[in-house]
């Protein structure tokens, strides 16, 4: 089994939960493709760095039995237009850890212009478009990699490649660990971890769901 078979094949042990549900839609120079079939290598439109190529993409599947004993692992859905126009331009499921990008004018005291990252968690029930989804019993979830932290749209919603910090790292399932530090041996050290997102994180109870 190669290094991508086992990453794919991880199912137990990983966390936290973040990532896209497989069905999410991402951009890429042939169309759109389903994050599920997304592979090492691919090209993915992103936000501020044009084309890049994934470097690797990681799963963690959440069981029925998992979520029921740690809610947190249920993952929000948001509908049509939950964060602004065309944003996302149908559902989108993602795990309630993955942050999405924000407009300023959904954000209380930042500048319309300026946009943030914002836990998929931090948004859900502020509207009836954005919510935990307590239907699901078995999701998958995937991340995706690049040689930096990244933002691309997911059906149409600006959110968040996997961002390798030192506390996530610490999280990880062995195995996969081990594969993002050999792919990326600058993470192996104590202080060691990916460059800070190039957007801000303010307080969730900075959203708003109405426009204003």
């Amino acid at each position: 089994m190669n290094a991508m078979s086992k990453i794919r094949d991880a199912r137990t042990s990983v966390q936290p939960a973040i990532g896209l549900a497989g069905s999410a839609t991402l951009r890429t120079p042939c169309g759109g493709r389903r994050a599920e079939n997304i592979r090492k290598g691919d090209l993915i439109v992103t936000r501020d760095a044009g084309l890049q190529p994934v470097r690797m993409v990681w799963s963690r599947t959440v069981t029925a039995a998992q979520i029921s004993a740690d809610p947190s692992l249920a993952p929000v859905r948001l509908k049509p237009r939950a964060i602004g126009p065309m944003m996302p331009q149908r559902d989108l499921v993602l795990a309630g850890a993955h942050r999405v990008l924000v407009p300023g004018y959904r954000l209380a005291e930042m500048p319309d212009t300026t946009a943030c990252l914002l836990a998929a968690r931090d948004v859900a029930e502020a509207s009836d478009a954005a919510y935990v989804d307590k239907a699901v019993t078995e999701i998958t979830y995937y991340n995706i990699v690049f040689d930096a932290h990244q933002v691309f749209c997911a059906n149409g919603l600006p959110v968040e490649s996997f961002l390798p910090s030192k506390t996530v790292l610490g999280q990880l399932d062995r195995s996969v660990r081990e594969d993002l530090i050999a792919l990326f041996p600058e993470l192996d050290g104590q202080d060691a971890e990916f460059p800070a997102a190039d957007y801000p994180s303010p307080d969730p109870a900075s959203y708003r769901p109405e426009f204003v």
